[in-house]
């Protein structure tokens, strides 16, 4: 489609640089300019030459690795692993610890604006997501930016620098799990099918060790005891990928699943065996679906991913009601590995709901004994909830442990609300039925009850 005028290409790369401006020096323009390129990327730009309403071709030469470089260059955002280094102060020279901190600010507003046009370009696959052979990668693009948007996700800046943003519609920590989605969505919808777990695996992997390894919170502050940065692991885990994104793409569900899980694997390293717990579990719950005495699951992949993020929890809740002493030695791990195994059992919940139902026929794809298959998982999760929530004691003295008790009682409260009721025992009895040496078997006291 034409149109009379097309703004040229000099003008629409003054506006992509003002939306990235700082706000103290452009002021609301930088908003005004941002939400105007984003209505030209998303709804009239002509994919093939980019070039409708307005001349963006520039952003061809775009690309997802740039994400990393731009986080890292322009906004000075600390992408390596490991903690922050900060520059040493010479002898002699007064220099606060806040100053040395403080000494490559953050512009809230000028991040969120560079996200928001990303996720838009993400959301039409303006990225080309390279790397679809083993040789090269699967995705390593993508991956790289998925890392880049979880280290900057952990900067204190994104949760603190909140005064040069009151006139956003949005703040910067809400725009995060979007682009996060839309780099897992793009991804998913340009890597050869076949290649898409593998990349998820993949990125989840490199996601957790990035996550690995980082600094305790400064004296005084609610993560000070954190040695092992296992809270910023729960943050990641709990913040990324929001369930509300989750419960409409199995694709965010699936990548947050991979995440969860290998994110508790971390926390809980104590565990070695954890293939074998979680298969033995597996086969245990949907023991009803086979028809014979192979060991193999007759089920379709998505209720296996499911049940898997759910009894993956289940072992992991399973182990900490059984090392209370043990956790009880590091509370924030405790707190850490309890908001990781919510999130595992709640991400494989979203991942059930969203593949249940044909969008066709509007009818419910799994059968009855999948459904109680999982409720019995989250049944036996509830339980384990208010068994560890009943060991948490002395919780005004240490606010991590009244931290685990508030999530665990959301956690029961929302487990209980979803899983529904279990026809197992109803099916029992259906069989039963029509058995008489069953109804031979009776007790007298049955016979002669009505």
């Amino acid at each position: 489609r034409t149109c009379a005028f097309v703004i040229p290409e000099v003008f629409c790369k003054w506006m992509w640089k003002v939306s990235c401006s700082s706000y103290r020096v452009m002021g609301k323009i930088t908003l005004s300019t941002c939400q105007l390129l984003v209505r030209y990327l998303r709804e009239k730009l002509d994919v093939d030459d980019f070039q409708s309403y307005a001349d963006l071709s520039f952003l061809k030469k775009f690309k997802i690795d740039h994400i990393a470089l731009c986080l890292e260059n322009d906004f000075g955002l600390w992408l390596k692993p490991g903690p922050a280094v900060f520059p040493k102060v010479e002898p002699g020279i007064k220099t606060e610890e806040k100053d040395i901190k403080d000494a490559s600010t953050l512009d809230a507003v000028a991040l969120k604006n560079f996200f928001v046009l990303c996720t838009a370009l993400l959301d039409r696959d303006y990225f080309c997501i390279a790397g679809n052979g083993a040789e090269n990668g699967v995705g390593k693009g993508a991956t790289s930016a998925l890392v880049s948007v979880t280290r900057a996700s952990l900067d204190v800046g994104l949760w603190t620098s909140d005064s040069y943003s009151s006139g956003c519609a949005r703040m910067l920590p809400s725009v995060i799990p979007d682009l996060s989605a839309s780099i897992v969505k793009s991804a998913a919808r340009q890597i050869a099918k076949e290649c898409v777990e593998e990349w998820m695996t993949n990125t989840a992997e490199s996601v957790v060790e990035s996550c690995c390894n980082l600094a305790a919170g400064d004296p005084g502050s609610t993560d000070a005891d954190d040695a092992h940065g296992n809270l910023p692991l729960a943050t990641v885990v709990t913040k990324l990928l929001t369930r509300e994104v989750a419960e409409f793409s199995s694709d965010v569900a699936l990548m947050k699943m991979y995440l969860a899980e290998r994110a508790l694997r971390s926390c809980l390293h104590d565990i070695t065996d954890w293939d074998d717990k979680v298969k033995e579990l597996m086969d245990s719950r949907c023991r009803e679906l086979s028809n014979d005495d192979s060991d193999e699951i007759p089920c379709t992949e998505m209720f296996f991913h499911a049940t898997h993020a759910v009894v993956t929890a289940e072992v992991g809740l399973e182990w900490i009601e059984k090392h209370m002493e043990l956790m009880m030695q590091d509370k924030s791990r405790f707190l850490a590995a309890v908001q990781i195994a919510g999130e595992c059992a709640l991400v494989g919940v979203a991942l059930f709901r969203c593949t249940n139902l044909d969008n066709e026929t509007g009818k419910f794809k799994y059968s009855t004994e999948e459904n109680d298959a999982i409720c019995e998982s989250l049944t036996n999760l509830e339980d384990l909830c208010n068994g560890v929530k009943m060991e948490c004691r002395a919780v005004i003295a240490y606010p991590h442990l009244r931290r685990v008790k508030e999530y665990l009682t959301r956690l029961g409260k929302s487990i209980g609300g979803t899983r529904g009721i279990s026809s197992k025992d109803q099916r029992k009895r259906m069989r039963e039925q029509g058995s008489l040496d069953s109804w031979i078997a009776r007790p007298f006291d049955s016979l002669n009850s009505p």
